[in-house]
This record gives C-alpha cells, sequence and structure tokens, in this order.
C-alpha cells in the first residue's frame, strides 16, 4: 500500500511529537512493511520567526500570505530546520529518510495560486511532480521526507500548503491513502468526531461554514486528492495515526 502522511507545522514545534510519529512510523513499516511519503508544514516555525524579526503574519482563507521577507523565512524554516528535525526523528527511531524540497531534481514545480480573496504573493499551487523520485526512494524503503517550497516557471520559489502538496504528491503516485496528521482527532461537529464522510459531505461542511480555516482548507486538499484518483483520506491526530482513527473521506455521493 502507498501512503502519504502529512504533517502539520504546529506538530512539528513539539520533540515529544515529532518522536511519537517518528515510532509509529518505524512500527507500521516494520509489522505493515508500510513506507509513507511524508510532507511537511512548518506554520508555527514560521510565524515565530516572522515575530521575531518584526513580521506580522496574514492570511488568507487560511493561507499564508508571502511577500518577499516572508519568502525568505518560508525557505528556511521549511528547508532547514523542520525538515531537519523530522528527518533525525525518523533517523533515530530506525526509519530511512531523506529530506527533500521542489528544487531538488525539480521534484514540485508550480505557478502563482491566484485567489478569489486577494493576492497571496509568493503562493503556489503545484503543477507537477516527479513521482518517479518518490517511487524510486520508497522501493528502496526509505522514506522521503519533502518541504512543500515548489520552483516556479519565472525560476523563483513558492510558497505551498502543505495539505494541498500532499494531495498532488498522493496523486501523482497514485497513493492508496492519505493522512493528514493534526493536532485534532478528526473532522469535528458539535465536538464530536465524524467517523466517515462522503465527498459530497465533506463539501457540504465547507459550504456551511461547519468547516473553517485550516480544517477547510484540509477537506479541499482531501476532496482535490479523491478527485485526482486517490482511495481515501483521514483526518486525525497521533493517537489516531496509531488506531487507525480519526474522519475517512472517500470518494462517492454518499
Amino acid at each position: 500500500m502507498t501512503s502519504v502522511l502529512k504533517i502539520g507545522g504546529n506538530q512539528l514545534d513539539d520533540p515529544a511529537f515529532i518522536a511519537g510519529a517518528a515510532r509509529i512510523v518505524a512500527r507500521q513499516a516494520k509489522d505493515q512493511s508500510v513506507v509513507p511519503v511524508i510532507v511537511h508544514g512548518g506554520g508555527k516555525g514560521i510565524k515565530t520567526l516572522q515575530e521575531k524579526l518584526g513580521l506580522t503574519a496574514q492570511y488568507v482563507g487560511g493561507l499564508r500570505v508571502t511577500d518577499s521577507a516572508t519568502l525568505e523565512i518560508v525557505k528556511m524554516v521549511l528547508c532547514g530546520a523542520a525538515n531537519l528535525d523530522l528527518v533525525a526523528a525518523l533517523i533515530n527511531a530506525g526509519v530511512e529518510a531523506q529530506g527533500l524540497n521542489g528544487a531538488d531534481r525539480g521534484l514540485l514545480r508550480g505557478e502563482k495560486l491566484e485567489h478569489p480573496g486577494g493576492d497571496l504573493g509568493r503562493v503556489g499551487h503545484i503543477t507537477a511532480v516527479r513521482g518517479d523520485i518518490i517511487r524510486e526512494l520508497v522501493n528502496r524503503k526509505i522514506v522521503p521526507v519533502i518541504a512543500p517550497v515548489i520552483l516556479g516557471a519565472d525560476g523563483g520559489f513558492f510558497n505551498v500548503n502543505a495539505d494541498r502538496a500532499a494531495g498532488a504528491v498522493a496523486a501523482a503516485v497514485e497513493a492508496d491513502q492519505v493522512v493528514f496528521l493534526t493536532d485534532v482527532p478528526g473532522v469535528l461537529e458539535n465536538n464530536q468526531v465524524i467517523p466517515r464522510l462522503s465527498q459530497a459531505q465533506a463539501g457540504s461542511l465547507i459550504a456551511d461554514g461547519v468547516a473553517k480555516g485550516g480544517m477547510a482548507v484540509k477537506i479541499t486538499a482531501a476532496l482535490d486528492a479523491l478527485a485526482a484518483g486517490v482511495g481515501q483520506v483521514r483526518i486525525t491526530n497521533l493517537d489516531g495515526l496509531a488506531q487507525s482513527t480519526g474522519t475517512v473521506i472517500t470518494r462517492g455521493e454518499s
């Protein structure tokens, strides 16, 4: 089974969380022969460094506005500390892992994202993924750890939302499942986890305003991945990753 695991940037700020995720990946690789493709964020680290440098984080529709100064911070955090820390935790847990970003062998390419809410600056969307590079590593039992900084046609870089990057990567490698690992146990309604959703039901949660901000971005990425052929999407937390619980979104109307 091919699986893509997206780890949120807020969680990467917690060494215990990183170590726990690495142990689960190691156990699943050993017990189930699952070698996941990991895509990670870095939101909290980016915001912290922005504040230290006197910059104010701005968001539109749950996406970070990325001017030239913020893009340099994004590159430093995503391709630097966040990626290194995650790779190191996996190695220490006994997992073969290799850090990558969009520029490595032209892994992720894309262009500027036009957003109805306004200009997001150097925020992009992925138009091409070199799935052959990812499959080559997975076939060698090496976990790719991908930072979602992509190479633009203009030679510059774009910041890409990690949820959307995970969906694009999953579609490119024809993954059976994408897991969005976050700090909540799943999609919540009235503080209760919704165990299962169809595409139509998930879309309605966004339209009705039940899912907002970051969760709306995750569900949108999930729907994009399903539309591209991914088998199912799971939204969960660390406990849910270990126990295979959370909210599962599948294809179909109901």
